[in-house]
């Protein structure tokens, strides 16, 4: 097997399944769940959004939606935001961006995406006055994705204005339920069953507050099971551990909760139905000087 860089192994994969990417009816269905229960959790965001009818509205907010893919967040928080920007290591997932917001009508100046890779140690790009500042910075099922999440969050942080919100999605470990070949919850098998291996690591070996595990064995139509095994660092994360990384990050006002209704996805041959958690985080407000 070659070695190739978390990176390169995402951009590998998300470039291949760009076209079926939310085409799937339980994506569809998931994407509407998480957009319908963050739209009602702006408050607990904690910035001030534009267009909500409050009499604190903002009339500018900028968004940054890192691991932008087809552009979820940026759906999400779209009517609500005057700014939104996208990155991605995936060429085709940019592309596909760029064409929704396109033929929704939004020009490139309200909301556009670009290639690049924020982590990279050695020449994080983009870069420019037009890639910090921002009010929000979110990323969607991306993290289980990142190879050094303290160094990711801290990344991300480091993209917003002070006192500026960092909020991403992603799955709880031990939240998942199996589901029968319909597609129905099988009750009393609560666990962390969303089934990967990565970079050689021993089946079940935890590290950081998550579990890596083996790789079912069965293909879904559509999507490359090895390319998929590659690009994911870990399935799930705990309270905890999210807790931990967003601190040493250098974010403050951390709170992670969790959306009440389990999720049903398929892949990689399981049929699951997961739990999604949702953690925010804020950038420290700069320390006023007492000259």
């Amino acid at each position: 097997m070659i070695n190739m860089s978390t990176a390169a192994a995402n951009r590998q994969y998300f470039d291949a399944i760009t076209d079926t990417y939310d085409s799937k009816p339980f994506f569809v269905k998931v994407n509407q769940v998480v957009t319908d229960d963050l739209r009602n959790r702006l408050d607990w965001i904690g910035i001030p959004f534009a267009n909500t009818g409050s009499s604190s509205h903002a009339q500018s907010v900028r968004q940054l939606d890192y691991a932008c893919g087809t552009g979820l967040m940026s759906r999400v928080f779209g009517p609500y935001v005057t700014e939104t920007r996208g990155i991605d290591v995936s060429p085709n997932m940019v592309a596909s961006y760029n064409a929704r917001a396109r033929a929704a009508g939004l020009s490139a100046f309200t909301i556009n995406a670009v290639v690049g890779d924020l982590f990279d140690t050695q020449n994080p790009s983009p870069t420019g006055a037009e890639w910090d500042g921002f009010d929000l910075v979110t990323a969607s099922f991306a993290f289980h994705h990142f190879e050094d999440v303290v160094h990711a969050a801290k990344s991300l942080k480091d993209r917003l204005r002070p006192g500026g919100v960092l909020m991403i999605n992603d799955f709880l470990e031990g939240g998942d339920l199996k589901a029968d070949e319909k597609g129905e919850p099988i009750e009393g098998t609560e666990g962390t069953w969303a089934a990967h291996h990565h970079h050689g690591h021993e089946h079940g070996k935890k590290e950081h507050g998550v579990h890596h595990h083996q790789a079912a064995q069965v293909d879904e139509p559509g999507w490359d099971r090895a390319k998929m095994a590659a690009s994911v660092v870990v399935p799930s994360f705990t309270v905890e551990a999210v807790r931990k990384f967003f601190t040493e990050a250098g974010l403050v006002d951390v709170d992670v909760v969790m959306m009440d209704k389990r999720v049903y996805v398929e892949i990689a041959g399981q049929k699951l139905w997961r739990t999604i958690l949702f953690a925010r985080g804020r950038r420290p407000a700069e320390a006023r000087s007492e000259l």
